[in-house]
């Protein structure tokens, strides 16, 4: 299908934008996971299988991600039909390069499933061999295909960036789709697992909530004998769990594979129908989705990332703005003086016209809002307290015990 040069122009420029939010999401990612291992004499920072997990995943992601920005600057200049293409060869083998290290990204997510599936199903953590057998298999396929790539000539033009040119549309399949859809159907069983033993938890719960509203009372009235077969019976039906530790670790989980689903479904649309032999009829829109969503995983893993921490500040400062607090829990700008300093000037600007709208220029009103802004002002002498807040909101809980059975497993 030939674009028109306005259809070329929004195929470029869409996917540098969401390159460059992954870029930052991802970097955003890596640099909390290095302060944890600064920090590792607070029991609350110590880096988990978690965090490395997110670690491995956000470095496949900086690579992808670093590549699609550069969107058609690479291609050799002289291809034709392609819109502002400066690159040659060399720099046409370089994005392919970097490009192809996002396949490790897949990968991740297929152990981070794995991960929520040991924690939630089997109540349950990795051990240390585990752990380093799902980093070698993720980063040994990425950095193979690579250089297996590099090696037999394979990378070259391919329409919107260089990847696997034309001709060589077999290693595509070998090295990315092959393997993407695998690992989609292999996350999209476990996490129908994950979801069937939560469902099977909860009944649980409330059977024995129910269970354990009538218990006093029919136990008083029992012999002894009874008394035993009740408490035997209670314990059978009592979850592992508590559905309050459930539900933070499950959100977590099927927000990940919610946001990598997101990323993929509309390039894996267009390749479905490619194979079935209708390339020349694939939409539009559905490329310009599917090349623009490419590269943004790392962004959407990033908001995830912080929202436990996002939310436990919202309850502990509800006070302070949205933007303000968002910007609080994000790791790039956690030590930025400046930062800090322009956030405290819209939170202080917030305070005052949420007080003028209210008409409290009294007195009273004006004394309110100095301590509000004192309060702002003074902001940076919480970080040690926002910091333990992060930490301890991390992911859920439930999963910073993993570092205790990491230390016994060396």
């Amino acid at each position: 299908m030939d674009l028109t040069r306005q259809q070329q122009q929004f195929a470029s420029i869409l996917p540098r934008i969401t390159s460059f939010m992954s870029l930052i999401g991802s970097s955003s990612i890596v640099v909390d996971v290095v302060q944890k291992y600064r920090k590792r004499g607070n029991s609350n920072s110590k880096p988990t299988t978690y965090h490395r997990l997110m670690l491995g995943m956000s470095f496949c992601d900086i690579f992808m991600s670093g590549g699609l920005m550069m969107t058609t600057w690479p291609i050799p200049a002289d291809t034709p039909d392609t819109y502002t293409t400066y690159g040659n060869d060399a720099t046409c083998k370089t994005q392919a390069f970097f490009v192809q290290l996002g396949i490790g990204a897949p990968f991740y997510t297929l152990c981070l499933s794995v991960y929520y599936y040991l924690v939630i199903v089997k109540d349950s953590r990795p051990n240390l061999i585990l752990e380093r057998c799902m980093h070698f298999v993720c980063l040994s396929f990425a950095f193979g295909t690579v250089i297996a790539s590099l090696a037999l000539d394979l990378f070259g033009y391919a329409k919107y960036f260089c990847w696997f040119s034309a001709e060589h549309d077999l290693f595509r399949w070998l090295f990315w789709f092959g393997p993407l859809w695998a690992i989609i159907a292999i996350v999209a069983v476990i996490m129908s697992i994950i979801y069937f033993d939560i469902v099977k938890q909860e009944k649980k719960q409330r059977r024995w909530k129910g269970v354990n509203d009538q218990g006093a009372t029919t136990v008083n009235s029992n012999s002894g004998g009874t008394h035993n077969r009740e408490n035997r019976n209670l314990r059978n039906i009592t979850p592992r769990r508590s559905v309050r530790v459930s539900d933070s670790v499950k959100s977590q989980a099927f927000r990940y594979v919610g946001s990598f689903f997101l990323t993929w479904i509309f390039q894996t649309i267009a390749r479905g129908m490619e194979t079935a032999g209708q390339g020349d009829s694939v939409p539009y829109w559905l490329s310009l989705v599917g090349v623009t969503l490419l590269p943004s995983q790392g962004f959407f893993n990033f908001l995830i990332y912080i929202r436990p921490r996002y939310e436990q500040h919202r309850k502990r400062h509800p006070e302070v703005g949205k933007f303000v607090t968002f910007f609080r829990v994000n790791p790039l700008f956690a030590g930025c003086n400046c930062c800090h300093g322009v956030l405290r000037t819209i939170q202080s600007q917030r305070v005052w016209n949420r007080s003028a709208r209210e008409g409290s220029l009294s007195e009273g009103g004006t004394s309110n809002n100095v301590a509000n802004s004192d309060s702002i002002i003074d902001y940076n002498s919480q970080e040690e307290e926002c910091e333990s807040e992060q930490d301890s909101a991390e992911a859920g809980q439930v999963l910073n015990d993993d570092s205790s059975q990491e230390d016994v497993g060396r």
